[in-house]
């Protein structure tokens, strides 16, 4: 059965729905007919052959005029240069304003597929249909779109809001292991800023989950997607509560930029929970209990929460200043007060952390806990 949210952002003058269910690949054709006469996928190498080419054939067949654009996959080929491409392929093919865009692939191809439809022809449909579980409850929703820079992750990019997300669980059918536990990263985040139930509920059925259990899988996929939708809604522009969304993203996207996404978004950002976390029962704002359950969950999902050796502490330092949150030069935390409980002060979600407090969390995730 399919389960719908629709998602309404209040400076954006349309609502969007968010759909989850089985087989739905089969069935966009109509919707797209409305919206643009021709279509462009723009997807990745791999992406391409699992369910690009059948998607444009269908299309095709349907009746659109489709098209199917790639590139190579993986973090590395996130850049202005990959737009660049891309933005010369639909020139080539005389693609114009009349053209909508559907992202096929996991947060690299979203998040790159949305930047470039909100800049072509200053703006074309975008269809988003994610293909990993993190593309689905994080990437997917909400409007951020980018490219990276040597400087640091997403440093260049804007709020672009798609008309669809579809969530075809079928194709997670094909996820390899490791891209499937980086989802589950996201959706624990979710639990411990917004939803202590959600949390539980990961805890209890996390050997279900792992097995990829559709019923559970499905209802996951729809609280996590709720969560973030709903903040979302609240603050589109990142301008109060939707800073709870990088809870663990300061340290996590760090150390993606500094060990060139050698360590993947998910396990950099499971890291990052986990210092988050231990900072906020070093300030004396969450429990010991709920602390050590955030660390248990995060090693029930099969995280392998290892500290890179090849980074050094001081440069962790150095990169987060270009973080987003940053105010003078200084990194700003999400604190959690207990699981499903941030700590908040009027519309202020990030806060201050003494600089020798958090290199002590550093140290401490580096020698005490990775290491056993």
């Amino acid at each position: 059965m399919t389960k719908k949210i629709q998602c309404q952002i209040p400076q954006f003058q349309e609502s969007y729905e968010i759909e989850i269910g089985t087989d739905l690949l089969k069935e966009q054709a109509d919707y797209l007919k409305n919206a643009g006469l021709r279509v462009a996928i723009i997807t990745d190498d791999n992406v391409e052959i699992l369910y690009g080419k059948k998607l444009k054939e269908d299309l095709l067949q349907s009746g659109l005029d489709a098209y199917l654009f790639s590139f190579s996959s993986g973090e590395s080929h996130k850049t202005r240069a990959t737009k660049e491409l891309l933005e010369n392929r639909l020139l080539e093919n005389g693609l114009g304003k009349d053209t909508c865009i559907i992202a096929l692939g996991g947060g690299v191809v979203t998040d790159v597929s949305g930047y470039l439809a909100a800049t072509y022809c200053r703006g074309l449909p975008l269809v988003m249909i994610p293909t990993s579980l993190l593309g689905m409850v994080d990437a997917s929703i909400g409007g951020k779109t980018g490219v990276n820079v040597p400087q640091g992750k997403n440093m260049i990019g804007c709020i672009y809001q798609p008309k669809k997300v579809i969530l075809d669980l079928n194709v997670l059918k094909s996820l390899p292991k490791k891209e499937y536990i980086n989802g589950f990263v996201e959706i624990i985040k979710h639990g411990v800023i917004a939803d202590y139930r959600l949390f539980c509920h990961l805890e209890n059925n996390a050997e279900a989950l792992l097995a990829k259990d559709s019923a559970l899988l499905e209802q996951v996929i729809f609280e996590s997607c709720r969560i973030k939708k709903e903040i979302v809604e609240q603050d589109e522009k990142e301008k109060g509560k939707r800073s709870l969304l990088n809870f663990g993203h300061t340290v996590g996207h760090a150390l993606e930029n500094l060990t060139n996404h050698a360590l993947s978004h998910g396990e950099a950002v499971a890291i990052g929970l986990i210092v988050e976390s231990y900072l906020s029962l070093q300030m004396g704002k969450l429990d010991q209990n709920s602390f050590d359950r955030i660390k248990k969950i995060l090693v029930q999902y099969g995280l392998p929460l290892r500290f890179p050796s090849q980074v050094a502490i001081d440069d962790i330092v150095k990169t987060m200043i270009l973080d987003k949150k940053s105010r003078n030069g200084e990194p700003r935390f999400i604190l959690i007060e207990e699981i499903g409980s941030p700590l908040s002060s009027e519309d202020n979600y990030c806060f201050p952390v003494e600089k020798m407090l958090f290199k002590k969390t550093l140290e401490w995730m580096n020698h005490d806990f990775c290491c056993h």
